[in-house]
């Protein structure tokens, strides 16, 4: 056998693993998709972030508006409707029936009485007999007292019983805004206008109508 000494390796033909030097693309494609993957991280994170800054109204440009809130004082409630009418304290008065502002209690001669004329501006002091109630003077110095129950004006005669029939005490009427007068010394009654105008103190109980009154301030 003869052996041959090896010669020229012919042209085109590749030894190895493919015929490419794949030793330098292996990184190069591995440092290609880390860059895409991480630009593409990047947007979603900036995508993400202003979606959420959209959603709070875009910072300081566009405050959100707070909502309405409602409270009480917003509707008037059925007593605010309600006109307030004077209550009786010390001071000038008029006193007039309940339902007839253009009626008044004046004198008639002695006695007292409703009327349309001649209204008695009653000055209103701590009761003769009671400090807390009242009693009624005109401005000749005649005191409202009752004597055999119906009301007139009389002269002070600074007795104990004359200072009890000349006071009376303030209690609320049957409607808003009215009183009733209840006699110091007879408890049980409350003074009442009777059918010709006259004023009687009678029994609470038979007083349903006529017992509550008024008060205007004189003009």
């Amino acid at each position: 056998m003869t052996d041959q000494a090896p010669g020229p390796r012919q042209s085109g033909t590749v030894y190895g693993r493919g015929g490419a030097d794949v030793t330098k693309a292996g990184p190069d494609r591995l440092s290609r998709a880390l860059t895409i993957g991480v630009g593409a991280g990047v947007i979603a994170v900036l995508v993400l972030g202003y979606a959420a800054w959209s959603s709070t109204g875009g910072g300081t440009d566009k405050p959100a508006v707070a909502a309405p809130t409602t409270t009480a004082a917003q509707a008037p409630t059925p007593e605010a409707t309600v006109s307030q009418k004077p209550q009786l304290a010390v001071g000038s008065w008029l006193l007039s029936p309940l339902g007839d502002e253009n009626t008044y209690l004046t004198a008639n001669g002695e006695f007292a009485k409703m009327s349309p004329a001649d209204p008695a501006t009653l000055t209103v002091s701590a009761g003769l007999g009671d400090d807390t109630c009242f009693s009624f003077r005109l401005e000749d110095g005649r005191y409202l007292r009752h004597f055999d129950y119906r009301l007139r004006f009389d002269t002070s005669d600074d007795s104990e019983l004359f200072r009890a029939d000349a006071t009376f005490c303030q209690e609320a009427g049957t409607d808003v805004g009215t009183l009733r007068l209840r006699s110091k010394n007879y408890p049980e009654f409350v003074v009442r206008q009777r059918d010709d105008d006259s004023l009687y103190i009678d029994k609470a109980d038979e007083s349903a109508t006529g017992s509550s009154f008024m008060v205007q301030v004189p003009s």
